[in-house]
């Protein structure tokens, strides 16, 4: 087993409320629409609680090929707050990835927000694992900041 570990911080500011952000993430027909890192990938939220206790299951991959199953149990929710989460990747039968992560809101200037996402990430398939961590959320929270950022 190639086990890595890893801490990954992004930070990004949103012209929309605390509200309004963290609405996009429990919505889940919008989440699976901008945390799709590329044209061809493919997110299902088949079930969803977002909620402290709340659990969530769903697919990722190619239109043709959703190999991938995300399971998600919430810690703790705080309304328009915070998100704290463990994410597992699985690929079949085998453990891909686990990470906890952490999504902060807080208010930026007078209309603002600002969104600190930390995800602590074990992957069990070395170091790829974690750049697949890496390029999803880069590539989904730009899509989140365009998204809100022209609403």
């Amino acid at each position: 087993m190639d086990m890595h570990h890893e801490t990954l911080v992004f930070e990004r500011n949103f012209n929309v409320p605390p509200a309004r952000l963290f609405q996009s993430y429990t919505d889940p027909r919008e989440r699976e629409i901008w945390s799709a890192s590329s044209p061809e990938t493919v997110i299902i939220i088949d079930q969803t609680d977002v909620r402290t206790g709340g659990q969530e299951l769903g697919r990722c991959g190619s239109a043709k090929d959703l190999s991938w199953t995300v399971k998600v149990a919430y810690h703790l929710v705080n309304q328009d707050e915070l998100i704290t989460f463990t994410e597992e990747l699985w690929e079949g039968d085998a453990i891909l990835t686990i990470a906890l992560i952490t999504f902060e809101i807080e208010q930026h200037g007078k209309a603002g927000s600002r969104l600190k996402l930390t995800d602590q990430i074990t992957s069990f398939v070395g170091k790829g694992g974690v750049a697949g961590h890496l390029e999803g959320y880069t590539l989904a929270l730009d899509n989140l900041v365009a998204r809100l950022n022209l609403s």
